[in-house]
């Protein structure tokens, strides 16, 4: 019987979702920022972090990084294009953190100003286009999901549980007019991709509350992709 369970704690950095995919007393983090709460909650469960996720190179999803390397000296994995990015806090756009702010939907809940220095951070193993690897007798498949930025991926695990970071959001369109963006890519690849899944996957996006993915589905070809 599957004994993965899921808990979210949300980021003030433009209300973004960090994901504990826990298994016994096992831990994978995916999309990190620093969290006092998570944290508490790593040391009150007897927690061990195995392996950092990044869906996607953006500032907002990768702030934790080495705050957790330094507190769990855990690896982070991520795709090619990811692992170039977070070097680099132009590409990053920790740089520019509060123009992606201004980019961001109009939503009370995502805006949240804040000051930003220059964050660089590295990954441990890099994957190339599709990897699937085993965790605690689960699969987890990174596909590569462009459109958003050059190094999205979807995570999906065990063809259940789907970890769009932002490729996929639940009340709002992707954004692809960000530096590295691309809809054409985003249409072609990633939009296909996402078709191709069951509908019954349960989403849990970059930003807000999850879904199920047919909820999405429907409306996703309405969608204006800016």
């Amino acid at each position: 019987m599957e004994k993965i369970g899921i808990k979210v704690f949300k980021s003030n950095l433009i209300a973004s979702n960090m994901y504990f995919l826990i298994y016994d007393h096992n831990v994978i983090i995916i999309d990190p920022c620093i969290s006092n709460e998570a944290l508490k909650y790593i040391k009150e469960n007897s927690l061990r972090v195995d392996y950092i996720f990044l869906t996607h190179e953006h500032y907002d999803h990768i702030s934790g990084v080495n705050w957790l390397k330094e507190l769990f000296n855990c690896k982070v994995i991520c795709c090619k294009e990811c692992a170039e990015a977070i070097q680099d806090p132009k590409l990053n756009f920790s740089k520019y953190f509060d123009v992606l702010m201004e980019l961001s939907p109009n939503d009370e809940e995502m805006n949240n100003p804040i000051n930003v220095e220059p964050y660089s951070c590295f990954a441990d193993i890099i994957l190339e286009n599709q990897k699937t690897i085993e965790w605690k007798g689960s699969k987890i498949n990174f596909i590569s999901t462009p459109g958003h930025s050059k190094g999205s991926t979807c995570i999906l695990v065990n063809n259940k549980y789907l970890f769009s970071g932002d490729s996929l959001l639940r009340d709002y369109p992707a954004v692809t007019r960000l530096k590295g963006g691309s809809s054409k890519l985003y249409k072609e690849l990633t939009l296909k991709y996402l078709k191709s899944l069951s509908s019954d996957i349960l989403v849990f996006p970059g930003h807000f509350d999850s879904f199920l993915l047919k909820d999405k589905l429907n409306l996703i070809e309405n969608n204006v992709y800016y």
